[in-house]
């Protein structure tokens, strides 16, 4: 296994400036973007041989292998929110029923059930963030016997709290409830286990913290799910086809296209407007592997320190740490706030954006500031350089 501190090597974004935003959008890495233009060159020459087929089962073995599943689980989806909507879509709810989340998504977590819960007369309960965390008991005690989803994000976008899924996912497996995960901002920083998490629906885009450079993510859906619900669109690839292949059947003068359909009791169900996705995948695949060649028990610990060295830096200055810093709860994201505007915090990410630190900004329920995004490709003096440059601006 390589050393973490090579991985810095293997993004050229990572020396032109000093790149603290991967929970926005991560750095390409050079792995990624050759794959995909190998795939490019290859169409050229033949089409046929870059074929999405392949792409799209290496992509799966990949993100099988990143979240302890089986590539037969795995559904590859252009983004994390359209994934969401899948979930959504597929889980029937009627009027008197509910479904369960917090005050801290990001709004792709909620909007599907929102509109859902709207049409049909059901009810969204919200738990409430305690200073920016969330007991999972909070969402435990608004399970009951007409919940029908409990969706979440295991780490909040907006000051970086990761949830303790386990002690939810156990609850849920014990009630059959479908686990509905956001994980977009923990897989590739935090080791993840579906099976141990008792997930039944995961997605995560693989443009943030897997650092694939183009539309492609992917969800993760148990058998359990696959199985019971069904989702309202669907395209032949998720069907089994009337003869050995579909390539077969198209060559047989009786095929009808009107025939009753069999859907696949496997992730692949669940999959949309992914068919053409082979650059997408070549990406995402190759990002995979590199995570998982430096290993992530390794790269989570290089992002956690990083992460804390930036905390400790920060709150020397002055200025309020507004995530939780303890190891449950730790993950890539560093949040802290100039005082009590908005205005303040928008005003200093843009003035280190023009000293060559990229940034951003987030807020969600009153819970959020100026969010820093420690990865693989940071090193100490990134930290260094950001904690300086606020030095020299605190004493103007």
């Amino acid at each position: 296994m390589r050393r973490i501190s090579d991985m810095r090597a293997e993004f050229p974004g990572a020396g032109r400036r000093v790149y603290l935003n991967t929970a926005g959008i991560g750095l390409a890495s050079r792995a990624a973007s050759a794959a995909i233009k190998g795939l490019v060159d290859l169409a050229e020459l033949d089409p046929r041989a870059a074929h999405h087929g392949k792409a799209h089962a290496e992509a799966r073995e990949a993100a099988a292998r990143l979240v302890g599943a089986r590539a037969q689980n795995i559904a590859l989806v252009p983004s994390t929110s359209l994934a969401l909507n899948i979930a959504a879509d597929a889980i029937p709810l009627a009027a008197g029923e509910n479904v369960v989340t917090t005050d801290l998504e990001f709004m792709s977590v909620i909007a599907p059930w929102f509109e859902k819960c709207r049409n049909v007369n059901a009810e969204l309960r919200v738990a409430r963030h305690e200073s920016g965390r969330i007991d999972p008991q909070q969402i435990i005690d608004l399970i009951d016997g007409a919940t029908r989803a409990v969706t979440l994000s295991a780490v909040q976008w907006t000051n970086g709290y990761r949830l303790d899924v386990v002690a939810i996912g156990a609850e849920c497996r014990r009630r059959s409830i479908p686990l509905v995960i956001d994980a977009i901002q923990q897989i590739g920083v935090i080791p993840f286990d579906v099976e141990r998490n008792a997930v039944d629906f995961l997605a995560c885009g693989g443009h943030k913290w897997l650092c694939s450079p183009s539309a492609m993510g992917f969800a993760f859906v148990s058998d359990h799910f696959a199985t019971q619900f069904r989702p309202s669109l669907s395209y032949p690839p998720t069907s089994r086809p009337p003869s050995v292949s579909w390539q077969a059947s198209w060559n047989d003068p009786a095929f009808d296209p009107v025939r009753t359909y069999a859907l696949y009791p496997t992730a692949a169900r669940f999959e949309h407007g992914v068919h053409h996705g082979a650059l997408g995948a070549a990406g995402l695949t190759a990002a995979i592997n590199l995570l998982l060649e430096f290993g992530m028990e390794n790269a989570c610990a290089h992002i956690v320190r990083l992460a804390n060295r930036a905390a400790l830096g920060i709150s020397g200055l002055g200025y309020e740490v507004v995530t939780p810093l303890e190891d449950e709860y730790r993950s890539g994201i560093t949040v802290f706030r100039t005082g009590t505007a908005a205005e303040s915090d928008i005003a200093l990410c843009q003035e280190l954006a023009a000293r060559g630190i990229d940034m951003s900004v987030r807020y969600t329920s009153g819970v959020g500031g100026l969010r820093i995004s420690t990865h693989v490709y940071n090193n100490e003096d990134d930290v260094d350089q950001l904690i300086d440059v606020l030095a020299s601006l605190r004493k103007n």
